[in-house]
């Protein structure tokens, strides 16, 4: 099974920032941010990561327009500007950037998904990307500030768990007369999680 990973930048130093790249040997770095600047983290801004990582032997693409959380099609968008997530994932364009990913893969790269946000359960680098891969049979590892790594299927553990913290407790009368089942509930919370964190136009705070 290929294998991808996704990292937040927060609020690291660059050295901190590599030194999670190098927990996991990663060598390219695509960054899936809208806009690739941080204005509390300028070390990120995508000159200088960039001739960072070349330094350190590292790739650097930028695959905001592929993969980023604004959208200039307005048919990606539902009827209240919110960003749905489940149609950017069929559109043409993130699509293209799911075949350039996959030739990375097969000539040699190591490769993360880079966003800004610390947690992976507040940011589409997880709840929109991560999820297309892990539907394309990829394995994701989300790599967290402390140098841990939590699998995409962890992660949709705990969007359960913080959606439908009683999901448990449905008996089997419930499943026969049209409970929703466990695979159903992960797609309805990655809705859910999509509602709290997506873009949504008008809303200049919103995910980047």
């Amino acid at each position: 099974m290929p294998r991808l990973y996704t990292v937040g930048h927060s609020l690291h130093s660059i050295e901190q920032f590599n030194k999670l790249l190098n927990s996991q040997a990663i060598n390219c770095v695509i960054d899936v941010r809208s806009t690739p600047y941080s204005k509390y983290s300028p070390q990120f801004n995508t000159n200088e990561l960039r001739k960072f990582l070349s330094i350190n032997h590292k790739s650097y693409i930028f695959m905001g327009e592929e993969f980023g959380a604004r959208r200039s099609e307005s048919s990606l968008y539902d009827i209240d500007g919110l960003l749905d997530f489940e149609k950017v994932i069929r559109s043409a364009l993130f699509q293209a950037g799911v075949k350039r990913v996959k030739s990375g893969l097969n000539k040699g790269y190591k490769i993360a998904f880079m966003c800004t946000e610390k947690d992976p359960l507040d940011c589409h680098r997880s709840i929109l990307v991560g999820r297309a891969f892990q539907d394309e049979a990829f394995e994701v590892l989300n790599i967290h500030e402390d140098g841990s790594v939590e699998n995409q299927k962890s992660l949709e553990e705990r969007l359960l768990d913080l959606y439908f913290p009683d999901r448990n407790q449905t008996s089997i009368f419930d499943i026969l007369e049209g409970g929703k089942s466990k695979d159903e509930l992960v797609v309805e919370a990655y809705r859910l999680r999509n509602k709290e964190i997506g873009y949504k136009i008008g809303n200049e705070a919103g995910i980047i």
